[in-house]
């Protein structure tokens, strides 16, 4: 099982998506890809700051069908054993000189808590937390 970070799901939205992350998407099942809760909270927020008009109309509207039909029971809430792993994960990475950002430590929490493998472009944001990771980018 693999959760999709949010710079790969905010990939596939993009108008000419990278080839390499489409191409490695298509070499999995869908029940394999998952995201996670803070995926939605950060792309919605980044929507929701767009200047009013028909580009973030769109893109809200495009990024909802993608959720809602392409993630069909396999979005993954930050949980209370998740929320405990983040503390670890949190201070594990500050004790090394790795600190992470929220979104990104909730982000490692569910990924550790759910054994799945993160997919993401940044490989460096991780490395301390002691997760697999694929950078489908580079693939």
């Amino acid at each position: 099982m693999i959760l999709l970070d949010t710079n790969v799901v905010s990939e596939v939205m993009r108008k000419k998506p990278s080839d390499n992350v489409l191409n490695w998407l298509n070499l999995h099942n869908d029940g394999d890809l998952f995201i996670s809760s803070i995926t939605i909270a950060e792309i919605g927020y980044g929507l929701r700051i767009l200047p009013i008009g028909k580009r973030r109309q769109l893109l809200q509207i495009r990024f909802e069908q993608f959720v809602s039909e392409g993630f069909a029971g396999r979005i993954i809430d930050f949980n209370e054993l998740a929320a405990r792993t983040y503390a670890e994960i949190m201070g594990m990475c500050k004790e090394k000189g790795r600190p992470m950002s929220l979104p990104d430590g909730q982000i490692a929490a569910i990924a550790q808590t759910n054994h799945m493998a993160l997919a993401t472009r940044n490989i460096t944001d991780f490395e301390a937390c002691g997760i697999q990771l694929i950078n489908p980018f580079e693939v």
